[in-house]
């Protein structure tokens, strides 16, 4: 019996041993990257703190071509260039400096002592076959950059000759899409395989992402802008807003991205949490205008609407002082100043007069106008994880009415957009796209030209910009900022004039975070949650 159970000790021994061998060594992830390799010297990553983050979105592929903006609010990718915090202007980030040698031709210096995740150097050809990977794999990556050629000039600096003048590249350079990415690497790897790569440039290093769940994250040790204090970054998405701000409270997570008015009062009330906040509304909340439903369509009936709707009392509502402020037009002043363009007031009686002018009356007395049998009705759609779009939408829903237009407040996926069942789409925008440029920002919103994602060529409001296509044609050839500026006022006066949009608030990035929270930046857009600097102590 003895002997027996001196076998089965054996056996199970062996069994175990032969487990051992052929698991994965202790720390090592989906990615591939062991505790060790992320943590070479000092301190090891699994004795340092890991910070967890709440945010509202996690349906961006890593793949910087694929969109980019998760990897690079992450602190996973980075791009040429990054916005300014401060001046909302391009600065060199991989890139050590620009130079535009003529119309058509920009060179770039290249930082050295830059690794991707997978150990392999970052220098000129990298970065001239990761921008060519771009273009090859992304439309809107090539359209938005025209590059014709690419050179490299030594290991640290590259020549980029484009089809049409490009006054701005650095700005478009900034791009998440354009994120510089070991392009041999990524292609290796194949589809769904991103991780495995190790091609990206930032602080963290990505192990597992459960899109619409979680994304969690190592340091890289090897960073060439120091040794993250951090053993890595969990981030979760929580859609809802009141949600994040109760997890950031129970000390579920340490920092909750954008949280509301009523959640910043909250959380600076309770013990072991604060709020941060850039300063600087970057963002718009916004109602985009069908122009293609009949009602809309009638320039009559857009102005009284616009007249009808107190967007500034609205403005208060959704983004009060601290947190942001009320948008006249479609671009804040940190961008441009344009004095003598001015939207439409908030007027009811000027809003009636229009009414009656597009042939609306009160035929039955019910208080809803009609015309020609048919009521005055519209449709105010938006998206739950923005909390300011339900509350605008209720806000216009009792203003129309008090003018006689009945509304049906649609809250729902924010891809409802994409379809024509509805007047008015609440929507949650950044508007200081390619480097802060105005006349970029514009055209984005107007459909004229998009992101290097794809963003913004859509116009889901279908409004005709024909009338803006020769104001923003010169800004090719102008490169200083004070010529754009002009060419940027001129177009908001046709897009305010024809109430192409309905522009309510410019809103700040308001952070919620905990007191643990070492060394956060609240950077003023949504590019840039955390960087190689933030720390949690204990």
């Amino acid at each position: 019996m003895l002997h027996s159970l001196r076998i089965l000790l054996s056996v199970l021994t062996l069994l175990f041993l032969l487990a051992a061998c052929t698991a994965a060594a202790p720390g090592t992830t989906s990615a591939g990257v062991s505790a060790a390799q992320a943590a070479p010297d000092g301190q090891a990553a699994t004795e340092r703190p890991t910070l967890t983050a709440g945010v509202i979105w996690l349906d961006s592929p890593l793949d910087p071509v694929e969109g980019g903006y998760v990897s690079t609010q992450s602190a996973l990718s980075e791009t040429l260039f990054r916005l300014s915090g401060t001046t909302l202007s391009p600065e060199p980030w991989l890139a050590t400096e620009a130079t535009h040698v003529a119309p058509f031709v920009w060179r770039i210096g290249i930082r050295e002592g830059v690794k991707f995740h997978n150990g392999n150097v970052m220098d000129a050809e990298a970065v001239k076959a990761s921008l060519e990977r771009a273009i090859r794999l992304s439309p809107a990556a090539a359209d938005t950059l025209s590059i014709d050629t690419i050179t490299v000039e030594d290991g640290q600096t590259i020549t980029i000759k484009t089809t049409v003048e490009q006054p701005t590249l650095p700005g478009l350079l900034i791009l998440p899409a354009l994120a510089i990415t070991d392009a041999a690497a990524a292609d290796a790897a194949g589809e769904g395989n991103f991780i495995a790569a190790g091609a990206l440039t930032g602080p963290y290093i990505p192990t597992e992402y459960a899109p619409k769940e979680r994304l969690n994250s190592v340091a890289n040790d090897d960073y060439w802008g120091g040794k993250p204090p951090l053993a890595g970054i969990e981030h979760v998405a929580i859609p809802d807003t009141n949600s994040r701000e109760l997890a950031l409270q129970a000390g579920d997570i340490d920092v909750a991205i954008n949280v509301s008015p009523e959640g910043a009062l909250a959380i600076n009330a309770h013990q072991g949490t604060h709020t941060e906040t850039s300063g600087i509304g970057t963002s718009l909340v916004l109602w985009w205008v069908n122009f293609e439903r009949g009602t809309l369509a009638d320039p009559l009936v857009r102005r009284a609407v616009a007249h009808a709707i107190d967007r500034e009392s609205i403005a208060g509502l959704v983004a009060p002082p601290g947190s942001g402020s009320f948008a006249e037009l479609l671009l804040p002043e940190a961008l441009v100043a344009c004095p003598g363009v001015n939207a439409p007031g908030y007027d009811p009686d000027a809003a009636r007069d229009l009414l009656a002018q597009a042939g609306y009356a009160d035929s039955d007395g019910d208080g809803v106008l009609d015309k020609e049998g048919q009521p005055l009705e519209i449709v105010i759609g938006g998206y739950p994880e923005r909390f300011q779009l339900p509350i605008m939408a209720e806000a216009a829903q009792a203003m129309l009415a008090d003018v006689g237009i009945k509304v049906e407040v649609l809250i729902t996926e924010w891809s409802v957009v994409k379809e024509p069942a509805w007047d008015l789409f609440g929507w949650y925008n950044t508007v200081v796209q390619g480097g802060g440029d105005p006349v970029f920002n514009i055209s984005k919103f107007a459909g004229l030209k998009g992101d290097a994602s794809g963003s913004g060529t859509n116009n889901y409001g279908h409004y005709d910009a024909s009338r803006l296509v020769d104001i923003v044609a010169p800004s090719t050839s102008v490169s200083d900022l004070e010529g754009r500026k002009e060419i940027a006022c001129e177009a908001l006066a046709v897009v305010t004039e024809d109430a192409a949009f309905l522009p309510v608030a410019h809103v700040n990035m308001v952070y919620g975070v905990s007191d643990r929270v070492t060394d956060f930046e609240a950077h003023p857009t949504s590019h840039y949650f955390f960087n190689h600097r933030v720390g949690l102590s204990e």
